[in-house]
C-alpha cells in the first residue's frame, strides 16, 4: 500500500510538472497597480517638460525647460502652437529628454516642423520597477492637465500627437485620458512603442493604453514576451518579426537581439520608419498567433509603419524586418520568406561539414 501511494504521489508530482499551463509573461501582476498613487507637492514642483522649437537658428533648434506644473507661460514663449503641429514624446524606464534614443525620436519630427515636447522622466523613474510603473498613472493625468492648459494658447486636438515609449506608452494613455476629460476632445493620434508590459498584463483595458484614447492608436511590438505585451491595444498593432525578439548580425556572427535590446528596437525602428516613410512595410494578420510566425501573407493587405499607416485599414500586421541598419525590407517584405524573417536562422548550419 505504501509502494503504491509512493507511485501515485511520484507521478502527480511528474504531471505537475509538467502541466504548468500558458506562460503568464515577465512580471504579470504587480500588486497595489490599482491604488491610488499621490505625488508630493515637492515632487510636482520638481516635473519639468523640455519644448524645442522648429526653427533652426545659428546653434541649431533652440529649446527650453518648462514646468509641468504651471509652465504654460514658458512654453507660449518658445512655441508656436496655433500655427504648427505639436509632437508630445513621452519615454520610459531610467530614461531622459537627453538620452540618445529620445533626441534620436526628436530629430524627424523638427525636420517635419512639428513643435516638440519632451516629458522628463529622470529622475522621477529612477525607483525600483513596480514603484516606477504605479508612478505612470499620477504622471499622465499631470502631463494630460499640462496639455489642457496649453489649449487656451492654440494648442488643439487635431494638431496634437503623443508618442510614448514602454512605460511612457501607459503615460501617455492616462495624459490622453485626462486631457479628453477636461477638454471634451481626444488627441488625433498616440503611437505606443513596445508598451510596457511587466505589472500591466493583468490589468484591465482602462488602466493601461487602449485604442480609445485617442482618434488614432497604433503600437509597435517588438518584446512581447519579456519587456513589451503581447495583447493588442490600439486600432492597428504591428508586430515586427513576430514581436517576441527581433534579429541582429554583426559581421560573420549572428547573435538574436534578447529582452533589452529588443525592446529598445522599437525606438530605432520607428526613427527610420519616420526617416523612410514608404519602406517599413507590414502584412495584416488574423491574429497574434499567427503573427509570432509570420504565417500573414494570404490577406494581401499591407499598411506601413510611420507617418504614412492607414487607420481604415485597422488590425494585426506582421512587420518583417532584415538584421542590419536601416532594417527595413520594403517591397521584399511582402513577399513570404521560407522561414518568416527569420531566415538568417538556417544560415549556421548548414547540410554539411563545417571546418572553421
Amino acid at each position: 500500500m505504501e509502494v503504491f501511494l509512493m507511485l501515485v504521489f511520484m507521478c502527480s508530482s511528474v504531471l505537475g510538472a509538467v502541466d504548468t499551463g500558458y506562460p503568464a509573461g515577465l512580471m504579470a501582476n504587480c500588486p497595489g497597480m490599482t491604488k491610488k498613487t499621490i505625488l508630493s507637492e515637492n515632487t510636482k514642483d520638481s516635473l519639468s517638460v523640455v519644448v524645442i522649437n522648429p526653427t533652426a537658428g545659428f546653434f541649431g533648434y533652440p529649446e527650453a525647460r518648462c514646468k509641468l506644473v504651471n509652465g504654460t507661460e514658458c512654453v507660449v514663449k518658445h512655441l508656436d502652437l496655433k500655427n504648427a503641429k505639436t509632437q508630445v514624446l513621452v519615454s520610459g524606464y531610467l530614461d531622459s529628454s537627453f538620452s540618445l534614443a529620445m533626441r534620436s525620436l526628436v530629430t524627424p519630427y523638427l525636420a517635419r516642423g512639428r513643435n516638440v515636447i519632451l516629458l522628463e522622466l529622470f529622475p522621477i523613474l529612477v525607483r525600483s520597477y513596480p514603484v516606477a510603473a504605479r508612478l505612470t498613472k499620477p504622471l499622465g493625468d499631470l502631463l494630460g492637465v499640462f496639455l489642457t492648459a496649453l489649449t487656451k494658447y492654440g494648442l488643439a486636438s487635431n494638431k496634437l500627437e503623443i508618442v510614448g515609449a514602454s512605460l511612457g506608452a501607459h503615460i501617455s494613455s492616462f495624459a490622453a485620458v485626462k486631457y479628453h476629460q477636461l477638454t471634451g476632445r481626444k488627441p488625433l493620434r498616440l503611437t505606443g512603442l513596445d508598451p510596457a508590459g511587466p505589472c500591466y498584463r493583468d490589468l484591465p483595458p482602462a488602466a493601461r493604453l487602449n485604442a480609445q484614447v485617442a482618434h488614432k492608436v497604433d503600437v509597435l511590438h517588438t518584446s512581447i514576451d519579456g519587456f513589451g505585451i503581447a495583447e493588442p491595444l490600439g486600432h492597428i498593432d504591428f508586430y515586427a518579426n513576430g514581436g517576441e525578439y527581433q534579429p541582429s548580425m554583426v559581421g560573420n556572427f549572428i547573435m538574436p537581439c534578447f529582452l533589452l535590446c529588443s525592446h529598445i528596437r522599437a525606438a530605432k525602428y520607428w526613427v527610420l520608419a519616420n526617416i523612410f516613410p514608404d519602406k517599413f512595410i507590414a502584412v495584416q494578420c488574423d491574429s497574434v498567433a499567427r503573427a509570432r510566425h509570420g504565417d500573414c501573407y494570404d490577406k494581401n493587405i499591407t499598411n506601413l509603419l510611420g507617418p504614412k499607416t492607414d487607420f481604415k485599414k485597422p488590425g494585426i500586421y506582421y512587420l518583417p524586418t532584415q538584421e542590419v541598419p536601416p532594417f527595413y525590407l520594403g517591397e521584399d517584405g511582402i513577399k513570404k520568406k521560407k522561414y518568416g524573417v527569420n531566415t538568417y536562422l538556417l544560415k549556421p548550419a548548414p547540410n554539411k561539414d563545417l571546418i572553421i
